[in-house]
């Protein structure tokens, strides 16, 4: 039966139009569409532009952006409203009017200011009113460089990461929650203790932007493309986010995500028009619900796991081995447990070799089941450190968490495919590395009985196993339809909660 009456995450965007369909509202309608959103446009200014640049514009009258504003939010309602060209201090305050009237808080503020070709979109005069109408009810504030120059008092050059990192936060000292700053017009190269600016094409490697949150800041970094065809990357970014924000992420990984996005678009993009042409904004809409290479970051950021997830990487048995303050009898019994855990992968492994298709993944998951033969016998020797004796290990009785999480492994690879086992397997090779990472810069090392286990997931060969299991899982990502991606989003989620429940096994043996 169909599915009627679902609901769907709402975006509005208030922004121009783009007749030529690389920006604007136009660009805004594909990435929404494109990211699992119904998308809402209310049109601040038409104008006539394309790939070379733009020729003119007709500014809506204000009062006309209020009824198509009134008449939307009256009655279909938004999750999130995402601004971009506004044009007018007229069309400022009646947005920032209206984002008040209907309590509005999740916003996109994208302060429009210059195109891509560098025509000028916003007068001189606006632009205190965007600081002191707009900044106060951002959730998000996305300037590009020129556009964070303009914002900021004094209007110093940005010439450098640190540049970046310092006008961030004063923008964000300036009202918006969260800012975006947007490197894009900086490409950076590697250099001795960091990346600084390309003076030469040959030398652009990286693109940094920077996120500030309000308490820190992150660089989300994407590998430099040498193409002209970048005309409405700033709107479709802020769509990006706005899209990913109505579906529920929080508002660090629909930023990550919005740039995957966009780094995606542009590394795949046609060539249209004789001047910058657009990016490629239908990327991914026909496969997944993410940008290619990224769907283990979808899963860890998706709503349904993330909570679980920090529960995981974050649960109090970690956090007190990491301490040295772990009784040492739960550690016992955890490894214990943990060594007939190994040997119930051994068994998951031996069953994706049937699984699979070719020789060479036969003989990959031969080869990884080799390595865990050897591993349990690393097991006994660790287990013998604590007092444990080799019958008492291998004559030990599972306890019910392993026994669950084992076998729900098992039939996941029973009665499905090759890749829904390893997305059952996937929380324990990608977890003890994020638990020990965390472990190794919060932990205490001296006096710590513990830390062999943390060095160990941490450390540089088990980081490699992290990668190829990474490199496996997006391999076979490709191919999935969206249907199929929502059912290993389930299998994922679970076999978290499993990984969650075997740490509290262990704070809970008597």
């Amino acid at each position: 039966m169909p599915n009627v009456g679902r609901t769907i995450p709402r975006v509005l965007a208030v922004a121009g139009s783009d007749p030529s369909g690389g920006a604007g509202i136009e660009a805004d309608l594909k990435v929404i569409t494109a990211n699992g959103c119904y998308g809402m446009t209310a049109i601040t200014a038409l104008t006539a532009q394309n790939t070379l640049g733009v020729d003119d514009i007709h500014h809506i009258p204000g009062p006309f952006l209020r009824s198509c504003l009134e008449a939307v939010l009256s009655d279909v309602g938004t999750d999130v409203v995402k601004t971009g060209m506004l044009g007018s201090e007229e069309n400022i305050l009646v947005v920032a009017e209206i984002l008040q009237k209907y309590g509005i808080t999740k916003t996109v503020i994208d302060p429009v200011m210059i195109s891509t070709t560098g025509s000028k979109l916003l007068p001189e005069s606006a632009v205190n009113a965007v600081r002191e109408k707009l900044f106060p009810l951002a959730l998000l504030l996305t300037p590009n460089i020129p556009e964070a120059i303009q914002l900021l008092p004094g209007h110093q050059p940005l010439n450098s990461i640190d540049g970046l990192i310092s006008a961030a936060k004063v923008l964000g000292g300036m009202g918006p929650k969260n800012v975006l700053l947007k490197g894009g017009h900086l490409p950076f190269r590697r250099a001795e203790g960091g990346y600084v600016p390309a003076e030469k094409e040959e030398e652009k490697e990286t693109m940094i932007d920077v996120f500030w949150d309000g308490t820190d800041f992150a660089l989300i970094e994407s590998p430099y493309v040498n193409t002209r065809n970048t005309h409405g990357t700033g709107c479709s970014l802020a769509s990006a986010i706005a899209s990913n924000l109505a579906c529920g992420m929080e508002t660090p990984e629909a930023v990550r995500a919005g740039c995957s996005y966009v780094s995606a678009g542009i590394s795949s993009a046609l060539t249209l028009g004789r001047g910058h042409g657009p990016i490629n904004h239908l990327h991914s809409n026909y496969i997944m619900p993410f940008a290619p290479g990224r769907f283990v970051d979808y899963l860890l950021s998706h709503p349904s796991v993330k909570p679980i997830w920090h529960e995981y990487t974050h649960h109090p048995f970690t956090t007190q081995l990491g301490a040295g303050i772990l009784r040492k009898e739960s550690f016992q019994h955890y490894i214990i447990q943990d060594y007939l855990f190994l040997i119930q992968f051994a068994r998951a492994n031996s069953l994706a070799g049937y699984k699979s298709a070719s020789i060479a993944g036969i003989s990959k998951t031969a080869s990884i089941v080799q390595y865990m033969v050897a591993e349990t016998a690393l097991h006994l020797d660790y287990c013998s450190r604590f007092g444990l004796t080799q019958s008492q290990v291998e004559e030990a009785e599972e306890s019910l968490a392993c026994t669950a999480y084992t076998r729900f492994v098992l039939d996941i690879g029973m009665s499905q495919d090759f890749f829904a086992l390893q997305v059952a397997m996937a929380p324990c090779l990608l977890g003890y590395q994020e638990v020990a990472l965390r472990l190794a810069k919060e932990g205490k090392k001296d006096g710590n009985i513990y830390w062999e286990w943390v060095e160990s997931y941490s450390g540089k060969d088990y980081g490699e196993a992290v990668v190829r299991g990474r490199e496996l899982l997006e391999s076979f990502a490709q191919d999935v339809g969206v249907k199929r991606i929502g059912e290993l989003l389930a299998i994922f989620a679970k076999a978290t909660k499993m990984e969650r429940n075997f740490w509290g096994m262990g704070l809970e043996c008597s």
